[in-house]
């Protein structure tokens, strides 16, 4: 091609593909990690006397450390104990309304997760991800205490 002259005119770069916005590394997780950091209700603020949660904390750290690529995204969940409640008091529309606001409740439980691993653990915050489902993927069961939850999902570069 070179002696025809084909493509004279034209460069060769090799450069990574540009998206318009972050997107994950990979669409399914490496490890998705049940982690029930316990909460009070209507509480974003982590019991950091309980030894459990403790010890989520270090896990999540380790999960890091074993990967020094990897990223953990972080879902903040509520329980769903009120929708009843909800519906009687304001109807499908006052149900919809108190949805956006679990969801941004269980975001802020998923910060707080983010918050304790960067300033107590050293956890470079990029390498951490938050989201917020609030009470659509409830667990299985009728202990609402189950789903005052945080999960951890690890994405590895591979």
């Amino acid at each position: 091609l070179e002696q025809s002259g084909a493509f004279a005119d034209q460069k060769v770069a090799i450069a990574p593909i540009k998206s318009a916005g972050a997107a994950p590394v990979e669409t399914d997780p490496l490890l998705s990690k049940d982690i029930r950091f316990l909460f009070a209700p209507n509480s974003a603020n982590l019991d950091l006397n309980n030894q459990e949660n403790l010890k989520n904390l270090e896990a999540i750290k380790r999960l890091l450390t074993v990967s020094p690529g990897s990223t953990i995204l972080l879902r903040g969940h509520v329980d769903n104990s009120l929708v009843e409640d909800f519906r009687k008091k304001g109807g499908d529309a006052f149900v919809r309304q108190m949805a956006l606001k679990a969801v941004e409740f269980s975001k802020e439980r998923a910060g707080e997760i983010k918050r304790l691993l960067v300033e107590r653990h050293q956890v470079d915050a990029a390498r951490l991800d938050t989201a917020g489902r609030g009470w659509d993927e409830p667990l299985g069961g009728t202990d609402p205490e189950q789903n005052r939850r945080v999960e951890a999902q690890w994405f590895t570069l591979e």
